[in-house]
């Protein structure tokens, strides 16, 4: 909403002073030219335009290309009066072409890399405009510079590129020089010198940065300038006091400075300028406070210090401004303090936004003498206190936001008994408002979009609603509703209304078929209710998200849910996203094919269901589904190897169904998974190695409770971005990868970039539709489920595996990491004494494992550890002293250690048995050590010994030898004859 609205605010400065500037130089113009011969220009007959000047104009069209066909009628053939031709005017008395207007409305622009000088032929020419067309980047031509009658000269957006030429100077007779070209630059202002006569001049997105220290003092030489226009062009000074001989821009009516970089405060000698009328210096980096000086600006109509870093409170001195139209000092966080009781004062006031600031106190009594208000923005402050009733007296209001303040009390009848005119009402976002409106009242307004979520409305739905009839969007989530949706409620708005929601609240019965009959409907989020029923066959035919999530829905997807996916869009009407959110409802039967046609930066959520079946194989490569979650369903079958042409997936959630198979190839292809959850299924076989490789993205990997086998992949260290990592409850053998102390993200305590929330705005941005991640991560003993705090969680599980050797020290370098878990595995050696660096731990449970030796020092310097488990292991010595050790006090998570000693250990005392200990554990690790070598060589040793013996006696024992070979021979036979029966039989039953 806020570039929405900055656009439209600039472009409406933008129209207004060109049609201002236009208007007042087009009529002085007309007036000179009129006035001394009005009785001669009554009785002069009209000439036709000048061959010269006609061959002139062809010439400058041969240059060009014109696909829209604007110049189609300069042809002399079917008509050789060019006065006539479109875009020319000629003087009525000479017949010489005044003005040559080829301004393009944005799509009939035309093209070209060469302007003919043969316009020069157009020796009276005094307005020139080429705005808005497409030169290629083509510098400025120096023969515009060569146009001594030209008067008004616009080239603005039309393309033009390079340095603009100083031969622009030599047009002495300039009132209006319009130059907002992005791609140009200025190489050196001295050139203004020569225009003596300017009046109006913008050179908006023009590159002055070379000449950022002296711009001030070129634009004093122009002594007739009222208008400048310097937006966007990259200055980076601005003094702070002006020196006496830059006294010819105190005559400056309007002054536009914004979108530079002056990174200092409001200099004091703006407040000289009494005769402006208009001050723009939004988004300049200007920083400290507004100055009482403002007051002296008793002229200004228009002020604009938006987003920048304007701090402290609004001068009561504000009060002077009497004039003022427009009041924009929104963005500007540190902007504090109340809104002054003397902006009562301004009763000329239009506008005035002071969204995101740091606005607080009450909204004043006063404003209520603004009577010309149509617009106010104060959304995202600190606004408390009371609603005045005094509101209802602004009978001009269109556009009122108060939405996410700290605003109490209860919202009458009264705050808008004259607001005749408004169609905006935003107060969402104010916990302690009360809407006390009866539901028999009558607005005096047609509301076009109305927000109020999280406003004490309900319990029944507001009937007052039902007499608007123009509604666009309706936004009453979280408003304490608890009631069913009247019938008028679908069909009071249906052919008006774009976007519905109605969530978090406990709105009860079923969706009707009427629902179907909103043409316009766009959006409908009816989530967090207790609706239930099935989803109505027939939706709107527009509506491209829809969230029924967290109700009671029961039975199948309808097949006119394709309505959302397969929706068309051309050029003028370019695809909108589709979200599809159903989880946490009583859905079943299967997945419809439909949704293989999710196209556009989609999200679908089906998760928390009955559905079952298999997952649709027809995914195509033409998706570009980002959220895919099937979760917690009674999903079977394999994952389809057409989910690897999800190209733009980022986060695919298929756990807990009855999935099984291996993890296909394909799905390497879905190169931007951030989130890979697989858990509680049945897969099999290996973890892919291209994981490690593939998904370079990758945040989350889940594939807890499966069957997979095999070594964990080393290359899985090479994602730097891992943080949650949980193989728990699976068939992994082997060791701990070294690299696994190579996780980036779990290097340090740093909040990660992982999005949780997936978006979806409204046309202005007041509706959005928020997917939320959910991952289980078990930790400190529990199975927790994380949403919004997903992205700060850091965990490694490789529980109840068949993992062996040691723990890699490395895994010591992860100071970020929350829960490691490694416990119900096979692991030997000792306690890495590297544990300390893991600054953050809170969870550590390496139970059930063989572990040995003594408890490093350094876990009792971990202090953020509030569960650890180290039972069921070998380890001996004493329990280090330690002030967080001290704090965990359960003496079972040191039970099973025979050789512990300490207050919590089976042994209260260590001193006695401290070297009986010591010798003990070296003995268990040596027996340990040595089981596993004899294992290896008894291995070894009866392999080479049995086949020798074999070998041996058949090369001596002839009988031997053939009864060997006899009884291979036989079972050949019966193998081969048993073969050749089944193909038969086969053959036979297909006959």
């Amino acid at each position: 909403m806020q570039s929405t609205r900055k656009m439209a605010y600039w472009r409406r400065l933008t129209v207004n002073h060109w049609a201002a500037a236009t208007l007042r130089h087009h009529f002085s113009f007309t007036l000179f030219l009129l006035l001394p011969w009005l009785s001669v220009a009554t009785t002069t007959t009209t000439k036709g335009c000048l061959k010269a000047e006609r061959d002139a104009l062809l010439a400058f069209k041969a240059g060009l290309q014109d696909p829209s066909h604007r110049l189609s009628s300069w042809n002399a053939r079917a008509d050789q009066n060019c006065c006539r031709w479109s875009g020319v005017v000629c003087s009525n008395k000479t017949g010489h072409v005044l003005e040559l207007n080829l301004q393009s409305d944005g799509d009939s622009a035309l093209e070209g890399e060469f302007l003919s000088p043969s316009l020069l032929s157009l020796t009276q020419l005094d307005r020139l405009n080429l705005s808005m067309n497409d030169f290629s980047g083509i510098p400025i031509p120096d023969f515009i510079g060569s146009f001594r009658t030209l008067r008004y000269l616009d080239l603005s957006f039309a393309s033009f590129g390079g340095a603009i030429p100083p031969q622009l100077g030599n047009l002495s007779s300039l009132l209006h020089l319009s130059l907002p070209l992005p791609d140009s630059r200025v190489d050196r202002l001295d050139w203004l010198s020569g225009l003596s006569s300017l009046e109006y001049l913008d050179m908006s997105t023009v590159n002055l940065s070379t000449v950022s220290h002296n711009w001030l003092s070129s634009l004093n030489m122009l002594t007739s300038l009222r208008e400048l226009h310097l937006s966007s062009c990259g200055l980076n000074y601005l003094p702070s006091s002006l020196p006496c001989d830059l006294n010819n821009l105190t005559s400056l009516t309007t002054l536009d400075l914004g979108g530079n970089n002056f990174n200092s405060t409001l200099p004091n000698w703006l407040w000289q300028l009494r005769s402006l009328s208009t001050l723009q210096l939004g988004s300049s980096q200007f920083l400290g406070r507004i100055p009482a000086g403002i007051q002296n600006l008793t002229s200004l109509v228009e002020l604009d210090l938006s987003s920048n870093s304007i701090s402290g409170s609004l001068p009561a001195e504000i009060r002077e401004l009497t004039s003022l139209v427009l009041l924009d000092l929104s963005f500007n966080v540190d902007l504090t303090g109340p809104i002054p009781v003397g902006i009562g004062n301004l009763t000329h006031l239009s506008q005035i936004y002071l969204e995101n600031c740091s606005i607080s106190g009450p909204l004043p009594a006063e404003i209520g003498n603004c009577t010309s208000l149509t617009e106010i923005h104060l959304y995202q402050n600190n606004l408390s206190g009371r609603i005045p009733s005094t509101v209802g007296k602004l009978s001009n209001l269109n556009y009122f936001d108060l939405s996410s303040n700290f605003l109490e009390g209860d919202v009458s009848e009264l705050h808008f008994i004259n607001l005749t005119k408004l169609e905006t009402l935003y107060l969402a976002g104010n916990s302690l408002l009360t809407i006390t409106i009866d539901h028999n009242w009558i607005p005096p307004f047609q509301l076009r979009s109305i927000a109020m979520h999280s406003c004490k409305l309900g319990p029944f739905f507001p009937r007052w609603l039902r007499h608007q009839k123009f509604l666009e969007q309706i936004e009453l989530s979280n408003t304490s509703i608890a009631d069913i949706l009247p019938d008028w409620f679908w069909n009071s708005s249906a052919s008006s209304v774009e976007a519905i929601d109605l969530s978090h609240n406990q709105i009860s019965g079923t969706l009707p078929a009427s629902l179907g009959n909103m043409m316009k409907l766009d959006i409908l989020n009816l989530g967090s209710n207790l609706l239930e029923g099935p989803i109505p066959p027939h939706l709107p035919p527009n509506l491209a998200t829809l969230d029924l999530s967290y109700n009671s829905f029961s039975g199948p997807l309808p097949s006119t849910l394709d309505t959302i996916v397969e929706k068309p869009w051309t050029f003028n009407s370019p695809p909108q996203p589709a979200f599809l959110l159903l989880s946490h409802n009583q859905l079943n039967g299967s997945i419809p094919s439909f949704v293989c046609n999710l196209r556009y930066r989609d999200v679908l959520d089906l998760s928390n269901n009955q559905i079952s079946g298999e997952i649709p194989k027809c995914w195509q490569e033409t998706n570009e589904l980002t959220f895919l979650s099937l979760a917690n369903n009674k999903l079977s079958g394999e994952i389809p190897s057409s989910i690897g042409n999800l190209g733009a997936l980022e986060s695919l959630h298929l756990n807990n169904n009855n999935l099984r198979g291996h993890i296909p190839p394909s799905l390497q292809n879905c190169s931007m998974l951030t989130i890979l959850d697989l858990g509680d299924n049945k897969f099999s076989g290996a973890i892919p190695l291209w994981i490690g490789q593939s998904f370079q993205s990758l945040e989350v990997l889940r594939l807890r409770s499966n069957m997979f086998s095999g070594n964990i992949p080393p290359q899985l260290g090479q994602l730097s971005y891992l943080r949650i990592i949980d193989f728990a409850n699976n068939k992994l053998s082997g060791p701990i990868p070294h690299s696994f102390g190579n996780f980036s993200a779990m290097l340090t305590a740093s909040q990660a970039t992982l999005s949780v929330n997936i978006l979806t705005e409204s046309l202005d941005g007041e509706i959005v539709i928020i997917q939320t991640e959910i991952v289980s991560v078990v930790t400190k003993g529990e199975q927790l489920s994380f949403t919004t705090t997903l992205k700060l969680v850091k965990s490694i599980d490789l529980s109840n595996n068949y993992l062996t050797g040691k723990i890699p020290e490395e895994l010591g370098s992860l100071a970020g990491i929350q829960s490691l878990n490694l416990s119900r595995n096979s692991l030997t050696g000792r306690i890495p004494s590297t544990i300390d660096g893991m600054e953050s731990l809170e969870t550590l449970d390496l139970s059930f494992n063989n572990l040995s030796g003594a408890i490093p020092q350094g876990l009792s310097v971990l202090s953020s550890l509030s569960h650890l488990n180290l039972s069921y292991n070998n380890l001996s010595g004493a329990i280090p002293p330690g002030n967080q050790l001290q704090t965990l006090d359960d003496p079972s998570i040191y039970i099973g250690n025979a050789y512990l000693c300490g207050a919590l250990a089976n042994k209260s005392s260590c001193s006695a048995d401290k070297n009986n200990n010591n010798n003990n554990v070296e003995k268990e690790e040596y027996k340990q050590e040595s089981r596993i070598l004899s294992v290896y060589v008894g291995t070894v040793i009866g392999f080479l010994v049995g086949s020798w013996s074999v070998f041996v006696m058949l090369l001596f024992k002839k009988d031997w030898r053939y009864s060997y070979f006899g009884m291979i021979d036989k079972v050949y036979d019966k193998c081969y004859v048993a073969i050749k029966i089944r193909m038969n039989r086969s053959t036979l039953r297909e006959k």
